[in-house]
Protein backbone atom coordinates (compact mmCIF):
# COMPACT_ATOMS: atom_id res chain seq x y z
CA UNK A 1 0.00 0.00 0.00
CA UNK A 2 1.16 3.52 -0.63
CA UNK A 3 0.58 7.25 0.78
CA UNK A 4 0.56 9.97 -1.74
CA UNK A 5 0.46 13.25 -0.85
CA UNK A 6 -0.07 16.34 -2.77
CA UNK A 7 -0.24 20.08 -2.34
CA UNK A 8 -1.42 21.81 -5.00
CA UNK A 9 -3.14 25.18 -5.73
CA UNK A 10 -6.87 24.43 -5.35
CA UNK A 11 -9.09 24.29 -8.45
CA UNK A 12 -12.36 22.46 -9.37
CA UNK A 13 -11.92 19.08 -10.58
CA UNK A 14 -8.67 18.11 -9.21
CA UNK A 15 -9.77 15.31 -7.01
CA UNK A 16 -11.12 13.65 -9.94
CA UNK A 17 -8.58 13.96 -12.18
CA UNK A 18 -6.22 12.51 -9.17
CA UNK A 19 -8.45 9.76 -8.49
CA UNK A 20 -8.24 9.26 -12.95
CA UNK A 21 -4.55 9.12 -12.78
CA UNK A 22 -4.67 6.56 -9.69
CA UNK A 23 -7.45 4.05 -11.17
CA UNK A 24 -5.64 4.47 -14.92
CA UNK A 25 -2.41 2.86 -12.73
CA UNK A 26 -4.81 0.01 -11.69
CA UNK A 27 -4.86 1.13 -8.30
CA UNK A 28 -7.66 1.91 -5.49
CA UNK A 29 -8.36 4.66 -2.95
CA UNK A 30 -9.05 3.14 0.56
CA UNK A 31 -9.19 6.24 2.37
CA UNK A 32 -8.60 9.88 1.62
CA UNK A 33 -8.61 13.47 2.88
CA UNK A 34 -8.65 16.66 1.03
CA UNK A 35 -8.44 20.42 2.34
CA UNK A 36 -7.69 23.62 1.50
CA UNK A 37 -6.01 26.36 3.18
CA UNK A 38 -5.32 29.74 1.95
CA UNK A 39 -1.51 30.89 1.91
CA UNK A 40 -1.40 34.67 1.71
CA UNK A 41 -4.79 35.41 -1.44
CA UNK A 42 -4.02 31.85 -2.69
CA UNK A 43 -6.05 28.89 -2.01
CA UNK A 44 -3.54 25.64 -1.71
CA UNK A 45 -5.43 22.11 -1.75
CA UNK A 46 -3.67 19.63 0.32
CA UNK A 47 -4.63 15.80 -0.51
CA UNK A 48 -3.64 12.33 0.59
CA UNK A 49 -4.66 8.91 0.53
CA UNK A 50 -3.54 5.67 1.14
CA UNK A 51 -3.68 3.35 -2.26
CA UNK A 52 -3.76 -0.05 -3.23
CA UNK A 53 -2.62 -1.34 -6.43
CA UNK A 54 -3.36 -4.51 -7.76
CA UNK A 55 0.34 -5.47 -8.99
CA UNK A 56 3.58 -3.88 -7.90
CA UNK A 57 3.16 -0.14 -8.26
CA UNK A 58 5.83 1.83 -10.55
CA UNK A 59 6.50 4.80 -8.37
CA UNK A 60 8.26 6.77 -10.78
CA UNK A 61 5.27 6.76 -13.45
CA UNK A 62 3.04 7.68 -10.50
CA UNK A 63 4.91 10.48 -9.51
CA UNK A 64 5.58 11.68 -12.98
CA UNK A 65 1.66 11.39 -13.83
CA UNK A 66 0.68 13.39 -11.27
CA UNK A 67 3.42 15.91 -11.31
CA UNK A 68 1.53 16.83 -14.80
CA UNK A 69 -1.67 17.87 -13.39
CA UNK A 70 -2.25 21.28 -13.31
CA UNK A 71 -1.24 23.91 -10.51
CA UNK A 72 0.48 20.61 -8.99
CA UNK A 73 3.36 22.18 -6.62
CA UNK A 74 4.41 18.96 -4.41
CA UNK A 75 3.92 15.13 -4.64
CA UNK A 76 5.05 12.59 -2.58
CA UNK A 77 5.14 9.08 -2.22
CA UNK A 78 5.66 6.69 0.37
CA UNK A 79 5.06 2.99 1.61
CA UNK A 80 2.53 2.16 4.16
Amino acid sequence: MKRIEIVSLDRVGLIGEISNVIRRLNGDIISHTANVVTHGNTPLSHFRADVRFENASDDAALLRRLHRLKNVRQVKISDV
